[in-house]
């Protein structure tokens, strides 16, 4: 069954990398990007719930296309994306970690089927994976799937050795979907990450979304992204 699903997503992509232009043209374009950061220095009453689950990456989660040529699912230029602000900032406050920042073009309607894009980032010893979907019914969606995988040190004591080892990794998981609104930033929150993700209407995939910060950074001073309990995917802002 797995197999079988598997191979429909495939073909969906294909034929929607394949449609001529013409066709594309009469789809809704949008450009989406993202930001994924952990939360530094968060108690461990906060975090001490993990899965020791592996992430199965859900079939319809594809990488992103490279080819020239061929704009549905491609990756975001330079000059199309907006939170390059939002970024070095983050990368400036102690509180917070940027782990992975990138985006791309999709066209969507109503009867497109679902496609997610894949995330993988090896990030020292730890691997960030999973996936992000948008997809579009009566309302946009976004479905947030990640999962950060981190070693745990296990005690020499535990292991009768006179040498500390690495046991099985601690895997914190992002698991939300919501309802959005295009160029509205969005905050999807985890006691150990978050992620910033902005979706934007283009007039087609060759239109450059101007550059500009969307998010106040005021919101992104020390302690303004504060950790709600220890449930995945607390909704903050939701529309």
């Amino acid at each position: 069954m797995m197999l079988f699903k598997s191979k429909i997503a495939l073909i969906t992509l294909a034929l929607l990398l394949s449609q001529p232009a013409f066709s594309l043209e009469k789809m809704r374009w949008y450009s989406i990007e993202y930001i994924v950061f952990e939360h530094n220095n968060v108690p461990s009453q906060l975090t001490e719930k993990w899965t020791k689950e592996p992430l199965q990456m859900p079939e319809h989660a594809r990488e992103l296309n490279t080819r020239s040529g061929q704009p549905a699912f491609s990756p975001l230029a330079i000059n199309q994306q907006q939170l390059h602000g939002v970024y070095k900032r983050l990368m400036q406050l102690s509180s917070y970690t940027p782990l992975h920042h990138g985006g791309w073009i999709q066209p969507v309607d109503e009867t497109s089927s679902k496609l997610g894009v894949q995330i993988l980032q090896q990030l020292g010893h730890n691997r960030l994976e999973g996936s992000i979907t948008f997809h579009r019914g009566n309302y946009l969606h976004l479905d947030i799937d990640l999962q950060l995988s981190e070693p745990s040190p296990v005690s020499a004591i535990q292991n009768e050795s006179s040498y500390p080892t690495i046991a099985a990794h601690q895997r914190y998981r992002l698991i939300e979907s919501r309802r959005i609104k295009s160029s509205e930033s969005n905050y999807f929150d985890h006691p150990r990450l978050g992620v910033i993700a902005i979706v934007e209407a283009i007039d087609s995939p060759l239109a450059a979304v101007e550059t500009n910060d969307l998010i106040n950074e005021k919101q992104l001073q020390a302690g303004a992204f504060e950790t709600r309990g220890t449930n995945a995917g607390s909704k903050i802002n939701e529309n």
